[in-house]
């Protein structure tokens, strides 16, 4: 079944199929956003299932202005919230809207920054809720950026602007202390060097170019997310699988 035979399924009243597809598509991509905002595997796997809980309480307020998964991602967005709320703990707001001029790069992280699955973990530990979901979404899930921003309420700006910082605060959490020291080291040696006037030299001839080093190969972000979090966990899969049976 595609989107528009769960349009149909709806039209028909036939609340079980609805039900079923809304599961079977997208039960992946409301787990990882809860895991992503609650960092809590047992209180996302709670979560997930009351998701759909309350989209099948709302089926009937489904007017199919967005798509059904924009439409399960807000509901699940506000479910964590809620949770984090009651736990005291404050979700992060996405911010202002990105300022004229200021430079944005979503591009994937590069495979020499990717290598280690335990610094990898640590810059998307390093990371407040929102802006973590939001790069689990759009590289893991894959979500594009006019589904991110409906999702969120927010203009597209926006979160660009917000998965841009957080990328640029992966790489800083996954460049090696030794080399950033080094490099400002060097810069400071070269500024601190005494200017002498060398003696007059023979002109030799200009060396050949050296070849241009390659650059660092792209890295498909969403792979090294997927070996990172499984899409569904079993238990939770047959949660829903049982929730789906009584209806």
């Amino acid at each position: 079944m595609d989107e528009s035979g769960f349009r149909d399924a709806l039209a028909s009243g036939d609340r079980r199929a609805a039900a079923a597809w809304l599961v079977q598509s997208f039960a992946a991509d409301v787990h990882g956003l809860c895991r992503a905002l609650v960092r809590d595997a047992s209180a996302a796997e709670d979560l997930t299932q009351d998701t759909f809980h309350k989209a099948l309480a709302g089926l009937g307020e489904f007017r199919g202005e967005s798509s059904a998964r924009t439409w399960l991602l807000a509901i699940a967005r506000h479910r964590c919230i809620d949770h984090l709320r009651r736990q005291g703990r404050r979700p992060d707001p996405l911010g202002a809207e990105p300022q004229l001029g200021e430079p944005m790069d979503d591009a994937p992280l590069t495979s020499d920054l990717l290598s280690d699955r335990k610094a990898l973990l640590r810059a998307l530990g390093s990371l407040d809720e929102s802006s973590r979901a939001l790069v689990v979404l759009r590289f893991h899930h894959g979500l594009g950026y006019p589904e991110l921003a409906e999702a969120y309420g927010l203009k597209q700006g926006a979160v660009r602007m917000r998965i841009s910082r957080a990328l640029a605060a992966m790489r800083a959490v996954l460049t090696p202390a030794p080399a950033r020291a080094g490099r400002a080291l060097e810069r400071a040696y070269q500024e601190a060097k005494p200017t002498a006037v060398p003696p007059p030299m023979r002109p030799r001839a200009a060396p050949p170019p050296a070849a241009a080093a390659p650059a660092p190969a792209p890295v498909d972000f969403g792979a090294m997310l997927g070996a990172l979090q499984p899409n569904v966990p079993g238990s939770l899969a047959r949660r829903l699988d049982a929730w789906v049976s009584t209806i």
